[in-house]
């Protein structure tokens, strides 16, 4: 079909936004089009023709993130990975800017193109602005992650990629968060001569805050609940008959033993952020910030605590059936370990720039993005 309709000669024409057939090919990721335009395009017109915002056919696959046909136009023209389009982006701009993290991978990885990486528009963004601009964190990520990524270059307003990360409202409080991260842990600063007044500061929501600590009042209590019943109704039962009436009857059992001691830290621990959390429930908002620090913790430990509780009290009963007890144990591993993932972000330190606790939470970090990511929607040049 498209070899008849090139037969008809209107290879080269133009719609009224200036885009040529190679540009919708590119823009909807039909490889075997653009490798059939690009065969017909003797004259190199199409592949070196921008539309009516500057856009080449590169551009738009950048944009649409459609790598396969980013690397046939570089094949035929390497030297379109340089050009510009009317506002002065390159391709890495424009992938940066539309959060095509597969794009932004290839030309990270692609050597050759250094200027790429730091490059300015016109107005002085380089990519890591505009990824930080467009709330991209998964880009982010990857362009800190590259040391020849300048994290600490201004634009013409003055201002860092940092500077817009606390300034710019992004989508969501957590793309917000995980893109404040991926800047602060890579040394990221603050310009101090930005030409963009300070944001002013939002005075913090009460209500908002009463309804966090409302939500892990009501955890850290059925925690303290659950575990203080369970150390009534143990495993196994009580001895009936004397000398040892009323002793559990697996008291002398390691697995019990463990079973107590971790129902025990579960059951005080989550007492424990109770009580602070009812002290941040008097309203004092300079309570309420130290009452989230130590009632996290507390929280995260009594549940990991009543879970192992469990795993151990649960294996003991089934102990007869040896491989039962195992894959109670394998299967409360696996859960405890995956569980582990995204709550240790919540304690490691997003200011520090310390390379191993980078590496540490290298995983955990593209996990939260992946988390925090919504379906796809294309976007419109």
């Amino acid at each position: 079909m498209l070899e008849k309709i090139l037969a008809l000669k209107i290879v080269h024409q133009r719609d009224e936004h200036g885009r040529t057939p190679l540009h919708y090919a590119a823009s909807i990721g039909y490889l075997e089009g653009v490798q059939t335009l690009l065969a017909k395009d003797q004259s190199n017109f199409d592949r070196y023709h921008r539309d009516d915002e500057g856009f080449l056919p590169i551009h738009v696959a950048s944009m649409r993130g459609y790598v396969d046909i980013v690397k046939e136009l570089l094949q035929v023209s390497s030297d379109s990975i340089e050009l510009l389009s009317k506002h002065g982006e390159n391709i890495l701009h424009v992938a940066a800017k539309y959060g095509k993290d597969n794009v932004v991978d290839f030309l990270l990885k692609k050597k050759g193109h250094e200027n790429l990486i730091n490059e300015k528009d016109k107005e002085g963004n380089t990519p890591l602005h505009l990824a930080t601009t467009y709330a991209h964190p998964k880009v982010v990520n990857y362009l800190t992650w590259d040391k020849r990524v300048d994290v600490n270059l201004v634009n013409n307003e003055g201002q860092t990629a940092f500077d817009i990360a606390v300034s710019v409202e992004h989508p969501t409080s957590l793309h917000q968060r995980l893109i404040w991260t991926a800047l602060k842990s890579t040394g990221a600063r603050r310009a101090g001569n930005s030409k963009v007044p300070p944001k002013p500061s939002k005075s913090p929501n009460t209500d908002e805050y009463k309804d966090r600590v409302n939500t892990l009042l009501l955890v850290s209590t059925l925690v303290a609940t659950v575990t203080f019943a369970a150390g009534f109704t143990v495993p196994g039962g009580y001895n009936s008959s004397d000398p040892n009436a009323g002793v559990a009857i697996f008291l002398m059992r390691n697995m019990f033993q463990m079973f107590v001691i971790c129902n025990t830290i579960a059951m005080y621990t989550s007492i424990l952020a109770a009580i602070i959390l009812i002290w941040a429930q008097l309203g004092d908002l300079n309570l309420m910030d130290p009452a989230f620090r130590f009632a996290l913790p507390l929280l995260g430990l009594a549940l990991y605590a009543m879970s192992f509780g469990f795993m151990a009290g649960v294996s003991l009963v089934v102990s007869n059936l040896h491989w039962l007890a195992i894959v109670v144990f394998i299967i409360g591993i696996i859960c405890l370990v995956s569980l582990s993932v995204p709550f240790l972000l919540l304690f490691l330190p997003s200011k520090s720039t310390n390379r191993i606790l980078r590496y540490i939470s290298y995983y955990p970090f593209l996990l939260l993005v992946w988390a925090s990511e919504s379906p796809k929607i294309k976007q419109e040049d």
